[in-house]
């Protein structure tokens, strides 16, 4: 029926919209024996110069090699003749034992075309400094589009103020902007529940996200954007400081009934935010007890659905299912910080969301048990 379709379409949207489709098979995994992958992205202001800098440093290493990859984009004002030719000639290092990396020479110049196209302004607003190039891939290499879009998002994070929300619990900054405690305030009604929270990492270092859609409290459409927004933003920072730009997804549809449902605005906010201004998120979601009728949905949207995003979605039902969950986690070890929902076994720390909001954004619940 149409009611039990809008009940769960929400998390097969929070699914679907954190994979746009790939480009090609080396977006995904390519290093079976990568082993650990440490990247950082930074945006300065290059003094020396009259414009702007962009610096990113990936590191990847595994038992074979070790590969260092760095990418210098300068935007200067007067943008010299001997300067573009040096650019032209300028090494570029691949790696795709990561997603922090250029996996292509295209994308590398792809990446270049996007920024110079930005102002100052918004170059010193993007979040990171592998913007450009996930616009890029979600795009499938289409510069216009990808500019088109990344500008698109970067006036959204200004309007939603995600840097205020990101900051709501942040000591040093809460007591000056008075507009952001009523943001903390919100933010602990809508966690109260333990809705959607980071918990544990995958054996490479990427963070698990939980989504517990049976355990919503609130109806508030704008407060339950700036709640996925907090939660996507920790998730990702968690992520990334392990050299990683995607999250796993765990959805756990227990509990969950028609009365849970959100109104289909609601969906389409949710929609709009994950694909279009957090694309090239998701790594993998494993769908914890699915209703009947959310695998008959499945089958229906499937054959739309690109084949990258397919291979990302994995139902976990019966012990056959779960054990995939705590395989990817890198065996029974490593997975102790699952919980039972995703096949673990272990005795695990109830979820505090007190505890879990005051902790450093970088920071997942439990995370000394989990590492």
């Amino acid at each position: 029926s149409h009611t039990k379709r809008r009940s769960f379409f929400l998390g097969v949207v929070r699914t679907v919209a954190l994979a746009p489709p790939c480009r090609h098979n080396w977006i995904m995994k390519t290093s079976a024996v990568s082993v650990q992958t440490l990247a950082t992205g930074e945006i300065e202001k290059d003094h020396s110069a009259s414009g702007f800098r962009l610096k990113a440093f990936a590191w990847g290493s595994s038992k074979h090699h070790s590969t260092i990859t760095a990418a210098t984009v300068d935007e200067d004002n007067d943008n010299s003749s001997q300067e573009n030719e040096d650019d032209n000639h300028a090494e570029v290092i691949l790696d795709t034992s990561t997603d922090l990396a250029y996996h292509s020479k295209d994308e590398h110049a792809g990446c270049r075309r996007i920024i110079k196209s930005l102002t100052e302004e918004e170059v010193q607003s993007m979040p990171d400094a592998f913007m450009p190039l996930r616009h890029y891939r979600a795009e499938k290499g289409d510069i216009p589009k990808a500019i088109e879009a990344i500008k698109f998002t970067l006036q959204w994070r200004k309007e939603f103020q995600v840097d205020k929300l990101v900051r709501a619990f942040d000591k040093k900054t809460s007591k000056d902007q008075g507009d952001e405690i009523d943001m903390a305030s919100i933010l602990r009604k809508e966690s109260e529940t333990g809705k959607i929270y980071a918990r544990g990492y995958d054996s490479e270092g990427r963070v698990c996200m939980y989504m517990r859609p049976g355990r919503e409290n609130t109806m508030d459409e704008d407060n339950n954007m700036r709640h996925l927004v907090f939660q996507l933003e920790k998730a990702i920072a968690c992520s990334k400081k392990n050299g990683h730009g995607k999250i796993c997804l765990i959805i756990d549809y227990e509990g969950f009934n028609l009365s849970k449902a959100p109104p289909m605005s609601t969906t389409r906010k949710t929609l709009d935010i994950l694909q279009k201004h957090y694309c090239e998120r998701m790594y993998r979601a494993y769908v914890c007890n699915p209703p009947l009728y959310f695998r008959s949905f499945w089958a229906l949207i499937k054959p739309f659905v690109d084949p990258c995003t397919k291979k990302k979605v994995c139902f976990c039902s019966g012990k056959k299912g779960l054990q995939q969950i705590v395989d990817d986690m890198g065996g029974p070890e490593r997975a102790k910080h699952l919980e039972k929902c995703a096949g673990g076994v272990e005795q695990v720390r109830e979820f505090n969301p007190e505890e879990f909001l005051n902790l450093p954004l970088e920071v997942a619940f439990d995370e000394k048990t989990a590492m």
